[in-house]
């Protein structure tokens, strides 16, 4: 990869806005399905919760992202309830919210005709690869030292609003997001 230079701004057009978002989820995790309801939700003092419960209620994690840093776990079901998978689903809707994304640490490097703007993290590197315009958004992905852990999609991403499809797939274990927006029952 060759460093470019670029617009610094250019990769904030494509930051989501979840003020309030309701999307139905499945998640294949090592072989197991899990499959409900996750809601994105701004709160009025600007942070974000991310709430995952199943058809009947039972609350799978609850988890709170302040407005600036910050995150906090409310309510995590007791098979969830490890620091790695914790962890692991905190850089994942971390990535997806564009959340740690230092502007003076941002670099960007071209390959293979895209664009990769890499927000150095404190273990591995956030990436947000575009086309060579910057105008469109071709995938997300969270990189170790080596090489890439997991790649995140948006569909149907317009500016302001939340995506209508997330796709997040961790390519180190069988480990898989999908989220596709409920539209109809979105509006608070």
């Amino acid at each position: 990869m060759q460093r470019i230079p670029t617009d610094p701004l250019c990769i904030r057009k494509f930051k989501p806005v979840f003020e309030h978002a309701v999307y139905k989820t499945s998640v294949d995790v090592v072989g197991k399905y899990l499959s409900g309801l996750l809601i994105i939700k701004r709160m009025p003092d600007s942070s974000s919760r991310i709430v995952f419960t199943n058809e009947l209620g039972f609350t799978f994690f609850d988890f709170g992202f302040g407005a600036d840093t910050g995150f906090h776990v409310y309510q995590i079901a007791p098979a969830m309830n490890k620091k790695a998978v914790i962890i692991t689903l905190r850089k994942d809707f971390e990535l997806i919210m564009f959340r740690n994304m230092d502007s003076v640490k941002q670099d960007a490097l071209t390959d293979s005709g895209l664009v990769y703007y890499a927000f150095p993290q404190s273990k591995g590197v956030n990436y947000y690869i575009t086309d060579p315009n910057c105008g469109r958004l071709v995938k997300m992905q969270r990189a170790s030292d080596k090489k890439p852990v997991m790649e995140a999609f948006f569909i149907g991403n317009s500016a302001g609003e939340s995506p209508d499809s997330i796709s997040i797939q961790h390519l180190n274990f069988n480990f898989s997001i999908g989220l596709k927006k409920i539209s109809a029952i979105a509006t608070p």
